[in-house]
């Protein structure tokens, strides 16, 4: 008995002993856990500001450092030109940049970018032209009408479904975008004479930047579907579109150019070429860039934040335009302004917070491989939504 019992008590200091160091190497795992989250939670801390930031700020610079910019085509190009940049930058850093140059096929580049690239274009145009002619919140809330074609499009292109709650929030916008075109602004007793050209203006704006979305949607679902079966590098996918988007706002500048020397002959190049640069200044060129950062930084967001705390950084934005439109630039939207900013911010919540439920269908007990077979499907389904490249349109 004595013996049992002294090698029982060796054995359980033996086995005390072999646990201490596991303990040291699990505390010193935690901690590096526990410093990984909280570095990864700084980022998309930071991340989510500068979304919000972007989004709502974005429509505010255009109005004051690129409204005098009145080259279209121009602004155009140059933000292709930093979008190429700033996609550039983390091919190089990271290495890619061989490997994804190196296997780059035009046929997969015509078959996947091509059109909606070109869709883009018009799409690009619209948007600079509305962006300056329209207040902050009109601009941002129309902006946000793509949510309602992107659920249409994928519905009828890809045969996705939204969920009940998806579509009570596409109706949300939908009242959003009514009561920002009925009721947008509120005049005082001063200001009650409005001209018939500001609100033809103002409904003209409102027009492009309604198209806009609509073919920022159509362009979109056009990527996502194609892209379906070619898994492509985001990244790569932005260089495609930015030097078509380029070419085609080099080719509108060439044609521009020799529609107006035909009918004007005594134009000199040297007048030309400074009409061409007319109202630019450095802070247009800060509002650009800030404007091609913005795919990034939601790229980023979705990375270590998720779509959902996406939705976070829009709301934001919107109201970070409204706080800038009622106090920067005194606009007085009346009681259906702030409703419509109100229910877009709402519907944006609901949205993206209640997606679609993927059920699986109940496995048979008597037969297993209808079981295996079921939690594969249901992993290659979760795979599809996490995949980066069906994320490049809301990035984009």
């Amino acid at each position: 008995m004595a013996t049992t019992a002294h090698a029982t008590s060796r054995c359980t200091s033996t086995d005390g002993a072999k646990k201490k160091t596991p303990s040291r190497l699990e505390k010193q795992a935690s901690s590096n856990i526990t410093s990984n989250e909280s570095a990864s939670s700084l980022k998309s801390s930071v991340f989510l500001v500068l979304l919000a930031l972007q989004i709502g700020i974005q429509p505010e610079l255009m109005k004051w450092y690129a409204k005098d910019a009145t080259n279209v085509s121009l602004r155009i190009t140059v933000i292709g030109i930093l979008k190429i940049l700033v996609a550039l930058v983390p091919l190089v850093w990271t290495g890619e940049w061989r490997c994804e140059f190196s296997s780059w096929s035009s046929r997969v580049a015509l078959r996947t970018t091509v059109l909606p690239a070109l869709i883009y274009s018009v799409q690009d145009y619209l948007n600079q032209t509305a962006v300056v002619i329209l207040d902050g919140v009109t601009y941002n809330v129309l902006n946000q009408t793509k949510i309602i074609w992107t659920a249409l499009l994928v519905y009828v292109m890809l045969g996705q479904k939204q969920s009940s709650v998806q579509v009570v929030a596409l109706v949300v916008l939908v009242a959003s975008a009514v009561l920002i075109a009925v009721g947008g602004h509120s005049h005082d007793g001063s200001q009650a004479k409005s001209s018939i050209e500001d609100d033809v203006l103002r409904v003209t704006g409102m027009g492009r930047a309604a198209i806009a979305a609509v073919l920022s949607a159509f362009a979109g679902t056009i990527i996502q579907k194609a892209l379906q079966k070619e898994a492509r590098n985001a990244y790569m996918v932005t260089l495609e579109l930015s030097a078509i988007n380029i070419a085609c706002c080099v080719w509108s500048n060439a044609a521009n150019r020799i529609t107006s020397s035909s009918t004007s002959h005594h134009d000199e190049g040297g007048a030309a070429a400074a009409s061409l640069w007319t109202g630019w200044t450095f802070m247009t060129f800060v509002t650009l860039l800030v404007q091609a950062l913005g795919g990034v930084l939601v790229g980023f967001v979705i990375k270590y934040s998720g779509n959902i705390k996406k939705s976070f950084a829009v709301v934001g934005g919107l109201l970070l335009t409204a706080a800038c439109e009622s106090v920067v630039n005194e606009t007085e939207f009346g009681v259906a302004g702030y409703i419509a900013t109100g229910l877009a911010t709402l519907s944006t919540m609901l949205y993206t917070k209640f997606p679609p439920t993927a059920f699986a269908p109940t496995p048979r007990l008597r037969k297993t491989e209808d079981a295996s077979a079921s939690d594969e499907s249901t992993e290659s389904s979760s795979d599809d939504e996490d995949n980066p490249a069906k994320r490049l349109i809301p990035a984009a």
